[in-house]
Order: C-alpha cells, then structure tokens, then sequence
C-alpha cells in the first residue's frame, strides 16, 4: 500500500503529537519523582503543555470544595507570567454558562473553538489576532473532574486541531493521576504534623519548627519569643460537663490563640491543655503586650456551654521566654518558659508568669510584666 502525501503528513504530525505526550508525561512523573510541590507540578505542566503543543498560553483550574466553581490554580498571562485565582467560573445547571460548567455536567466531554471570523483574510495586510481556545477536563479514578485544563493560542499561526485537543486531553487524564496522587501524599504530611483535634500543629513539628528558627535567629542576629499556656482547672471541665464538652473548650482556645497571632507565627497543641505560640521577629516588649492581649482575648470570648448549663469562667496561665542572642537550644527555652509558666500557676493562675530573656549567655528576668 501506498501512501499519499496528505497521509504521510497526517501520519508523521500523528507521530510528533504522540511523542510529545510520551515526553509531557515523562517530564510529569520526573517531577513526582522528585517529590515537588503542588505548585512546582502546576508550573511543570504548564511549561510541558506550551513545549511540547506550542500553545502560547495555559492554565490549571481546580474545582471549588462544593464544586460550584472553577477557579484559576496557575496559569500563564499575556506577558508569559505566572498567575493565580484571577478566573473563576460558576458550574451551573444551564447549558452554554461556560466551557467549564458545560464539560462538568456532561454537556460536551471538551471545547475547542478556532475564531475564523477574525482570521487575517487574503490581500489584507492588518493581521488581527486570532482567538484559539481549547478547554478539557482533569479527571482521576471513575471519570471524576477535579479540574480543568485550558489553553489559547493569540496568533493566527496556530489554529487548534482535534488532535491538539486529543493530546491535551491525554495528557490532562495524566496530570489528574499525579495532582490525586500529591494531594494523598499531602494530606498524609499534615496528618502526620497536625493535632487531629484542634487542626494546629502538633509537638513533634513545634519542636521541630523551633529548632529551626533558633538557629535562623542565632545566625542572622535576630529576636523570636516563645509563650506556653497551659488551660486552668481544666480538670472540673471534664468532670462537671463531661469530654465532648471539654474537647470543644480545646477546639475554643485554640482557634482563639490562632486568630490572635499573626500569619507567620506558630500555634501548636503540645499536651492534653497546654498550648504553645512561637512568634518569630518578636522582641521581649513585643511578647509582653501579645501575652496580655491572649489573657483578654480569652477573658472576654467564653466558649459556648449546652443551654440551661452554668457559666464556665475559662482562663489560661502563660509562661514566656524571649531569645535575643547567644547560645541555645530548644530544651533551654521551652524549661524557661515553663518555669515562668509554673511561677504563673503558683500566683493564682490568670495570669502570665515573670518572662525569661536569653540574652548572650546571661538570663535575665523581665518583673514588669
């Protein structure tokens, strides 16, 4: 049999598309190898989809939690730079909404369109850009879509073909396997770092994360305070209102302690009711006016008790350490701090306990607390 020359082009355009996806989905599962982040994974696929189909522009989306949106995980802008979360489209029940909510409800199994009207017609020498969109979905097991992959092409250079769309989307089923499969992965990594009751860091990733910014401060020179709270009487809680109710004055405590602090700071749940705050960049005048702030937030917002029951007046004894140069080490700090703790519990609880500050190789107590 012999073939024409149309077909010896389609064969060999067939056989650059397949090779490119081989290469898209080796350059995926040599990412995953490496154990990258979600983001580095976003960022590898998009560059993989732009080399490998030429597209000029493409972006991930993710579906919403509840599933009524689409929302722009990574892409790429006109000017070829990353962005994030500017897009977002509905999924709704009405057909023609969008590409997205289409593909999602079953509408159409992708889009793809080529905007022939604004092609550059023959003689005429104004080239007006021609809009080229492609949108297909990222399924996992069972032909669920966690998400969508799109890409354009602004040059009339680059109409998308059906077998464009068929490698993308071959390769977007690829892409869906490696995000599931990172996800896993992730969700184990917090597991395995995160208190299962209140959702704060747990003691092994505090003492981790303490160690560590010790030894930042020490080398850049820098300033990081440590508070404990420990919950008062938490006992009678248990015995007066039973352990559902006292897990939820855990929950209370811990989600005020975290609304209190800043972003960059680190709230950990380190005992059955004692908490632990590691506020990096923080001065001893600094924690004194946070510590005071913990005491009052908890004062003033007492959590909720089943109707009918009597009030619980929750209160919580602080003890803080500050690090402000020299030689440490997380054991020093955290018995400092527990001291200062201790010292609070002896004056009546309620209260935050002379703070220590290590500084050099003195270890001075600040009174004016």
């Amino acid at each position: 049999m012999v073939l024409s020359k149309t077909h010896f082009r389609l064969l060999r355009q067939r056989q650059n598309l397949l090779s490119q996806e081989v290469l898209m989905y080796q350059r995926v599962m040599e990412g995953m190898r490496r154990n990258i982040s979600m983001e580095a994974l976003f960022k590898l696929t998009i560059r993989s989809v732009q080399k490998g189909l030429g597209f000029k522009r493409c972006g991930i989306f993710l579906m919403e939690p509840g599933g009524k949106a689409m929302i722009l995980a990574l892409g790429v802008d006109k000017r070829g730079r990353f962005e994030r979360g500017k897009d977002r489209f509905p999924i709704v029940r009405r057909r023609g909404a969008n590409a997205f909510s289409d593909i999602v409800n079953g509408y159409f199994r992708f889009f793809f369109t080529n905007d022939l009207s604004s092609r550059q017609r023959k003689g005429d020498r104004q080239r007006v850009p021609v809009r080229s969109t492609a949108v297909v979905p990222i399924q996992v097991g069972g032909g669920k879509i966690i998400g969508a992959m799109a890409v354009d092409q602004l040059s009339a250079k680059h109409l998308i073909t059906r077998s464009d769309v068929a490698s993308l989307f071959n390769f977007a089923t690829q892409v869906g396997m490696a995000i599931q499969s990172l996800q896993a992965h992730e969700q184990i990594v917090r597991q395995s770092v995160t208190d299962p009751l209140t959702g704060l860091a747990n003691r092994r990733y505090f003492e981790k994360v303490l160690a560590e910014e010790l030894k930042r401060c020490e080398k850049a020179g820098r300033s990081c305070t440590l508070i404990l709270a420990d919950l008062d009487y938490f006992k009678r809680v248990n015995d007066v209102y039973g352990h559902d109710i006292g897990d939820e004055f855990l929950k209370h405590i811990g989600r005020l302690f975290h609304a209190t602090v800043r972003g960059m700071d680190t709230v950990a749940r380190i005992g059955g009711e004692e908490f632990a705050l590691l506020l990096p960049d923080t001065p001893p005048d600094s924690g004194k006016f946070l510590v005071q702030r913990l005491l009052r937030q908890v004062r003033e917002n007492p959590p909720r008790l089943p109707e009918k029951a009597e009030p619980y007046p929750l209160t919580v004894s602080l003890g803080m350490t500050s690090y402000c140069g020299g030689k440490t080490d997380p054991a020093k700090m955290l018995k400092l701090a527990d001291q200062s703790l201790y010292q609070a519990k002896r004056q009546g609880r309620d209260r935050v306990g002379i703070p220590q500050v290590i500084s050099g190789k003195k270890i001075l107590s600040s009174v004016g607390t």
